[in-house]
């Protein structure tokens, strides 16, 4: 019997968010090219005698425009509505969320370990969403070295922040790619929906952190997620 995942859910909810995001901001481009393209119509057509022959062509490009507007607010209030998952945001302990995405990281490559060297800091957020983030880190890591090798996970106080870096020694990831790797659906893996950074991305900004992608020392990819410390975020301590 196959034992249950404990980022299970958190999983299905990121992946389900990331997907709803991407779909309403690519309808969102569609609507606005319609809305454009309708006004651009309305311009031209205005003083031209078609306009004053039939009054319907002035009617129906107002239809586009009242319809396009409508179907936008369709898509926030019910597309939208379906991407806010439950959280549990409270105190918790970074090294435990380390230490969780280390042992439920998912390694098919063999010869392949991950090394965890972690200092306790605590943050305030959902636990589930930062062991989340921090194991598509981890994977990806994984994914990136051929035969084997060690995925160093290391986590830290820095000042006011807790600072998570997850370094490979692959190949690493040329300096004019970083930005399309970033992107939702981008993989170069068959099977895998290409969304693990921007989750990771999502979850850190979520709590006002950062996710960085850099080249690691001497080779391979350092990817790192920064957070604030409990009490230190925007409007902590705030009445």
């Amino acid at each position: 019997m196959m034992s249950r995942d404990p980022l299970g859910a958190a999983e299905q909810a990121a992946t389900a968010e990331e997907i709803v995001a991407t779909l309403r901001h690519d309808l969102r481009n569609c609507f606005g090219t319609i809305r454009n393209a309708a006004y651009f119509i309305r311009r031209k057509v205005a003083r031209e005698q078609v306009c004053r022959d039939d009054p319907r062509v002035e009617q129906f490009i107002h239809v586009i425009d009242e319809e396009v507007l409508a179907a936008s607010a369709l898509v926030d209030d019910v597309i939208g509505s379906r991407a806010r998952p439950r959280r549990q945001t409270v105190s918790a302990s970074a090294l435990e969320c380390v230490r969780t995405a280390a042992a439920c990281a998912r390694i098919a490559e063999p010869g392949i370990r991950v090394d965890v060297d972690a200092a306790d800091g605590v943050v305030e957020l959902d636990p589930a969403e930062l062991a989340l983030a921090v194991r598509c880190l981890v994977e990806n890591a994984a994914e990136a070295m051929e035969g084997g090798g060690v995925v160093a996970l290391r986590g830290r106080v820095v000042g006011a922040r807790y600072r998570i870096e997850v370094e490979d020694t692959g190949a690493g990831v040329p300096e004019a790619e970083r930005e399309e790797i970033t992107r939702p659906f981008y993989t170069t893996k068959p099977g895998h929906l290409g969304l693990g950074l921007n989750i990771a991305g999502r979850v850190a900004r979520r709590y006002f952190g950062a996710l960085t992608i850099e080249r690691g020392a001497p080779r391979g990819t350092q990817t790192c997620i920064e957070l604030p410390l409990a009490g230190e975020a925007p409007g902590a301590g705030a009445a």
